[in-house]
Formats: C-alpha cells, structure tokens, sequence
C-alpha cells in the first residue's frame, strides 16, 4: 500500500476542508444610512485590523455582500466589535526626509470617510482606531464631538538615499492628551505609548477618574494565550531499508506497525483568533524486523533491525475553528531524537552496529472535537546508519495519532 499517497490525499482534503470552513458567518448587524438596523451574519470578524474587507448575508438570504463605504453607516457584532463610518483627517506627509526642517511641514492631512473601530466608548471620550497601509491610526473623541486624529509620527533622516543617519518622533498625541484627556497624575501621560494597549488602558482610566460609564469590545480587550496539556498513542508504519556495501545490495525490512505514547504541550497565541500555536512532544516507540537472503545464499543468517527512539518534535500549529467544539489543523515540526542503547541493525552475526541518531521533519493534518484529537502525520526520510561506512539508509515513517487533552488554561 502506498502511504505517501494517502497521506497526500488526505492532506489535499485537509486544505479543501480548510478552505472551505473559512467561508465562516459569525451573527452581527449592520447599520444603514437611514439608520435601519438589521440583523444578519458577517465574514471576517476579528482576522485582521483592517475593516475594509467586510462581507455579510442576510439571514433569509444566501447571497453574499460586500460592505459598502457609501451605504453603511455601522456594522459590528454585539458585544464583540463595532465599526462606524466617519470623517477622518489621515496625515500624508513623507516620513523620510533629507533635512531636518522638514518635520516642521508635518502634518499635512487628507480628509475622508473610513471605517473606524471603536476601542473603547464613554460618555465622556471615545477611543477609536483605523488601519492605514500596515500601521494602525489612533483617534478620539470628546462627548458627540467631531472626531479628532491622535497624531504620532516616526521620521526617517535620510543622509543620501537609502542610509539613514537618525530617526526622530512626533509625540504630539501626549500633548493632546494632557491638553484635552487629563486625570489624575499629568506626569502619567509620559508613558502611554502609541500602541493600542496602553491607548486604551489610559481611555479606561480616564472614564473611571471621571466617574462615567463606559464601554470596551471584546476584541479590544487583551487576550491571554491558551496552554494545554495531552497524552497521546501512535500508531506507526515503518518501514527500513539499508545498503549492504559489501555486495552493493539494498536491504529492504518489512514494513512494520507499531504503537507509541507520548505527551504534548501546546500553547495557543493571543492574536489572531487563537488561530497559531506552538507545541512540544515526547514520543516513544519501536520497530523490529528481520531479513533473510538464505534463499541465494545459504550461509548468510539473515539481517535483524532492532529500533527504540525517544523523539521531541517542536513545532507550529495552525488551526481554524468550525465552531466551538470543532476544529481543523495543520503541524509542521522540527524532530531530534534520541535511540535506546539497547537499539542495532545486525548485517550478520557478527557485524552488529548502533544506530546514530538523525533529526527529521513532520508534516501533519488533523481534526480536534472537544478534548480528543486525531491527526495522520507524514515523516521526512531519516537516515539511522549514517555513522555506518557505506551503509546508509531510509527510514520512512506515517504515523495516526489520537490524543486526549488532560488540561487546558483559557477559555478557547
């Protein structure tokens, strides 16, 4: 049976299954401009900071729109993320530059309508950001007031083109925060970095300095990764061949099946929706075959494989979520290993030799429902007999995992 060829084919169903679980609604609203809110399922939710690629459904109706700058005035998912259109100032101005006076001409804004995500919302100020050409844009606003930029600028000083001799820093938006937003200690304002974490911790303790209520989105609120913890059993299609210099002949074992243990930790990332991992294993199993050519040769006893290894893959993960209890994923993982002393090739009876140890690789496809997962891994070929003079050889391996998650930490 050829296993590369089934590992192939479930790998190609793996990725159409992937392709085809991304073509995922989640149920949010969308605003129009006569200011009708009406239910339905929006795509893309919570994949990047961008709010321009947007696509909803209505629920009575199969076909998929886009959202349109023109026709929509807000769009979110309840408690989870809201977008608003609006009037905004984005600064054009070069941010490399040959003479230093040349950050005075800064900012030069353009005005137009965008949507922006509303980080945090208070009856006294608002915070709110918009992804602009891979950075993110800061904006705020006071009560039901226009909606103002927080401008920060990194300028490049460029000596002759493509050297740069310094790099300098608009803070301006400390400035606009101790002028417009300021509670508390002013001195604090120093500190508040142009990133969305510490924007908006300083926007909630304002609205709490202030005694007002306010309001912060789930996606705006900082994720914890996800640790978890498993035990698993492997079963293993190995297979072994060796060249035997002597008579320049290729040894091929028998292809044997086996059954492994092991652990694993997996430690899911913050961002993205969970949806990248690392892991770390520990797997042990074994093969033994023999050979015998005493057909040709009467007075040769035969070739004896005796394999034990401890193996550590090291790895990423990437996942993507059916719904709540299901998941599809993909492994790659880095794989160094130690062998059992006790493990030999024999060419005969007396040319008995040890294995030498030899990282590989592992591609894997899998599906997790709940605490149990199964996955078919693919080996890359690993040569064991490479410590051997002119004896070297492959060994390929695929292998079916069942794991069972002991633990987890998190809610995902």
């Amino acid at each position: 049976m050829n296993f590369k060829f089934i590992f192939l084919l479930l790998f190609c169903s793996g990725l159409w299954l992937f392709s085809a679980a991304q073509v995922k609604f989640v149920e949010g609203y969308i605003v129009t401009n006569n200011h009708q809110k009406t239910v339905c399922y929006i795509r893309n939710i919570g994949i990047a900071e961008s709010v321009s690629n947007f696509e909803y459904k209505l629920k009575e109706d199969n076909k998929i729109e886009k959202i349109e700058l023109a026709k929509i005035e807000e769009f979110g998912i309840e408690n989870e993320l809201k977008c608003i259109r609006a009037l905004i100032k984005v600064d054009v101005s070069p941010d490399r530059l040959t003479l230093l006076k040349d950050t005075v001409k800064s900012p030069e804004w353009e005005e137009g309508h965008a949507y922006l995500k509303i980080l945090v919302e208070g009856k006294s100020a608002s915070l709110l950001s918009y992804y602009d050409e891979g950075k993110n844009l800061f904006y705020y606003r006071i009560d039901n007031s226009a909606i103002e930029p927080l401008f920060y600028k990194e300028y490049r000083l460029e000596i002759t083109p493509g050297i740069i001799e310094q790099t300098l820093f608009n803070n301006a938006y400390r400035e606009q925060l101790k002028q417009y937003l300021a509670c508390g200690d002013p001195n604090e304002i120093r500190n508040v970095s142009y990133t969305k974490k510490d924007l908006v911790k300083y926007f909630i303790n304002y609205q709490i300095c202030k005694g007002v209520d306010y309001k912060v989105t789930k996606s705006t609120q900082a994720k914890k990764g996800s640790f978890r913890f498993k035990i698993g059993t492997n079963i293993n299609s190995i297979r072994l061949e060796a060249q035997d210099y002597i008579d320049g002949s290729k040894i091929t074992f028998s292809q044997e099946n086996s059954l492994g243990f092991g652990i694993e930790a997996e430690y899911l990332l913050p961002f993205n929706n969970y949806k990248f991992g690392l892991f770390a294993e520990s797997n042990l199993y074994s093969y033994k075959s023999d050979y015998s050519d005493n057909v040709f040769n009467l007075s040769h006893d035969g070739y004896i494989a005796e394999y034990q290894t401890i193996e550590l893959p090291l790895g990423i993960t990437y996942n993507l979520y059916i719904n709540q209890n299901n998941r599809l994923f993909l492994k790659g993982a880095f794989v160094p290993n130690f062998i059992s002393g006790s493990s030999f090739i024999a060419f005969n009876a007396d040319a008995h030799y040890s294995f030498a140890p030899a990282s590989r690789m592992l591609l894997g496809i899998g599906y997790n429902y709940r605490r149990i997962s199964m996955e078919v891994r693919y080996y890359s070929i690993q040569n064991i007999t490479q410590n051997i003079y002119k004896r070297g050889s492959d060994l390929s391996q695929i292998s079916f995992r069942v794991a069972y998650m002991i633990f987890k930490t998190g809610k995902n």
